[in-house]
């Protein structure tokens, strides 16, 4: 397993004391809680036999990206657009944190949802294709949710996708270069933003996910039913972008997901449809998740860390399939 630079390690003694401020228990026990690399997360049970989930920022003075700050409130924000605007099922947010009065960075406490990542389950072929349409339908649902303005809260919306993702682009190349590197793909990144800035200022504000990985979302096996968590790099921005996330993956084209695109379309709002310029915006979303890994692991990981290796990789793939289609 990875060994992140980014998180907060709670005492015990902390931990209690919060929870007892929020007025949410009396705490019994305390187990961390997944497999995240950027927050530390707890499982919390009180003396009433009741469990909550536990999430910390990292520390605060920790190097972590520019879009990654204040992160925490984003993901707050982003349950709460849910519960408001959807039937989605994610947990509710019974007390935030962000005094470091207690713990000593910004932390909020949840409900705890039943069920396991979907990773974890072991599904037959037919399940998991029953569970991966629930998944899509989520995405469409998600995605009714709408903005006039694009890119991230903590960073400050801008007029257009266009002019915000080439602030996002830019900021992470900013980032990688104060970390003592070059990245001559996410260059070529930002010029290829410019080259398709016409097609990206007539794309739609709608909320993105950007992180739907089978490890966010859990299933519950008593009522097969599936709950969406940990959405703090969420977004303001194209729809398109989130079928990055479905099978096959990706390093794969949006060509190559037709029956994903079949499925969303039958409960969307929004049909996204195959063609020259929905291919052209995948890719540009492709080239800004491979941005993400690239820089990423300088802050995260040591060099020899498997982690660091396969953001290495997994960056370099992803640039190359997306400039194939964009040059």
């Amino acid at each position: 397993m990875a060994i992140s630079k980014t998180k907060y390690e709670a005492s015990e003694a902390e931990i209690i004391e919060l929870f007892s401020y929020h007025g949410v228990g009396n705490v019994q026990k305390i187990d961390p809680l997944g497999n995240g690399e950027f927050n530390a997360a707890y499982k919390v049970t009180c003396d009433d036999g009741m469990s909550y989930a536990l999430k910390i920022a990292p520390p605060e003075g920790s190097k972590v990206l520019t879009y990654e700050n204040n992160m925490m409130e984003s993901e707050v924000f982003w349950y709460s657009q849910m519960h408001e605007n959807t039937d989605i099922i994610c947990p509710k947010v019974l007390a935030c944190d962000f005094t470091k009065a207690i713990l000593k960075s910004n932390c909020f406490i949840m409900e705890m949802m039943a069920g396991e990542p979907l990773w974890a389950v072991e599904f037959s072929d037919k399940e998991y294709e029953a569970v991966q349409k629930q998944k899509i339908s989520m995405l469409a649902r998600i995605h009714r949710i709408a903005n006039d303005g694009f890119g991230y809260n903590q960073m400050g919306l801008k007029p257009s996708w266009y002019e915000a993702l080439k602030d996002m682009a830019l900021k992470l190349t900013n980032d990688c270069k104060e970390l003592g590197h070059e990245t001559p793909d996410g260059e070529t990144f930002i010029r290829l933003i410019d080259k398709y800035e016409t097609l990206l200022k007539t794309v739609p504000c709608r909320m993105v996910n950007f992180d739907l990985w089978d490890s966010n979302v859990l299933y519950n096996t008593e009522t097969g039913k599936i709950c969406l968590i940990d959405p703090e790099r969420g977004f303001w921005g194209d729809p398109v972008a989130d079928f990055i996330t479905l099978s096959p993956g990706q390093k794969a084209p949006l060509s190559a997901k037709q029956k994903e695109l079949d499925i969303y379309n039958d409960t969307a709002l929004e049909k996204i449809f195959l063609n020259e310029e929905t291919e052209a915006r995948y890719a540009l979303a492709v080239c800004y998740l491979a941005l993400i890994e690239e820089v990423e692991k300088y802050v995260r990981y040591e060099p020899d860390d498997p982690t660091y290796i396969r953001n290495t990789i997994d960056s370099r793939d992803m640039y190359h399939m997306a400039f194939d289609i964009l040059e």
